[in-house]
């Protein structure tokens, strides 16, 4: 993991030489790395300029679902330590005689197609938009909230889409996994909106039947590759779970509304960064646990840890509430048992998920 990490930071520095550090070479450059889901490997470095830092932070935000953190070696086919540069930046091995290995992987390639035509594609775009049109009539205060976060969830459905719209069928697996994951969490946003009452029952009906649709589209395109083009490769079951069986996921949805409803009290008017922290903080708890339920184990674990660190972020917002006096015993008391519960069940899921990694 160490050698590949260091690898891919010697090939951006090589890059970046060879762009005579120029920043629109070095922001294309970026941006690859990040679609790839690398690019976090890029923060460690120790000589980048204010330039690359905030392209860094800015690319790590906008392709955070892309980023693979465990077992960088199966995302990348990486078969041995000479071939590590060519899988990163997609060139073909030196070697002049293929194995059959990698014979057979040619064979795994897919006809790309206009994705425009495809009905998972039109879906999402309609869903977008859809979506947008729906979030300029939430209150003022969200917009850099739940507007900006539903609106990019919603987006980045279509936009894995576009980008799983290629030749190399694990891929595809990994944009469409994205674009499930992107699904499952634009749904949890329209549910926390309904549970504020910004959208009506009718407006949330619409919107989770498209969702949906885009889930079952995808799913059944994935099956279909999985059972044909894909035969003989260790590919995810595209099948995944109803986040709404997932009984922490209903608790977190429990533990927005207190929170959301604590600090709708007097004693919070004038603790407006303390409030946006605690929703902040909630509202992330419940996105994470949605995003989690698509394909591959790595990034299950990942958004289930992510939530993890939102409710344990809120546990501080709440001692700060409770020293300030703004907060009951009471209220505390009811939010830290719905808080811990979902905590509880997160850390035995992630150690099941663990047990499985290593069996």
């Amino acid at each position: 993991m160490n050698k590949i990490v260091e690898q891919i930071q010697q090939d951006y520095r090589k890059k970046r030489e060879l762009s005579n550090h120029s920043i629109y070479d070095i922001e294309g450059s970026l941006k690859e790395l990040a679609e790839k889901g690398i690019i976090w490997v890029l923060k460690d470095l120790g000589d980048i300029c204010e330039a690359e830092e905030i392209l860094i932070e800015k690319y790590l935000h906008v392709y955070r679902a892309n980023q693979i953190y465990d077992n960088l070696e199966e995302f990348l086919n990486i078969q041995s330590p000479k071939n590590l540069s060519a899988a990163i930046s997609h060139k073909p091995s030196q070697s002049t005689t293929p194995s059959k290995e990698k014979q057979t992987k040619k064979r795994q390639h897919l006809e790309v197609r206009d994705v425009k035509q495809f009905i998972g594609y039109k879906k999402a775009k309609e869903l977008e938009k859809k979506v947008i049109e729906l979030c300029q009539n939430f209150p003022s205060y969200e917009v850099d909230h739940i507007v900006n976060q539903i609106e990019r969830s919603a987006s980045s459905i279509k936009d894995s889409i576009e980008m799983g719209e290629q030749i190399y069928v694990g891929e595809k697996f990994n944009q469409y996994s994205i674009a499930i994951g992107s699904a499952k969490e634009t749904t949890a946003w329209l549910q926390m909106s309904l549970g504020q009452k910004y959208i009506t029952e009718v407006q949330f009906d619409e919107l989770d039947n498209l969702t949906t649709q885009v889930v079952r589209i995808l799913t059944k395109k994935l099956s279909n590759i999985k059972e044909k083009e894909g035969k003989g490769m260790d590919l995810p079951n595209p099948f995944t779970p109803n986040v709404r069986n997932f009984g922490a996921f209903n608790n977190a949805l429990l533990l927005v509304e207190k929170i959301y409803e604590v600090t709708r009290n007097p004693e919070f008017w004038k603790e407006k960064n303390l409030v946006k922290k605690m929703r902040k903080r909630a509202t992330s708890s419940v996105a994470n646990i949605a995003e989690a339920h698509q394909l591959y184990i790595p990034k299950k674990f990942r958004f289930f840890n992510d939530s993890m660190k939102a409710l344990d972020g809120l546990d501080s917002s709440l001692e700060t509430s409770l020293i300030k006096g703004i907060i009951s015993v009471k209220e505390l008391k009811e939010i830290d048992e719905l808080r811990i519960s979902i905590r509880n069940v997160l850390s035995t899921k992630m150690k099941n998920i663990s047990d499985e990694r290593v069996s």
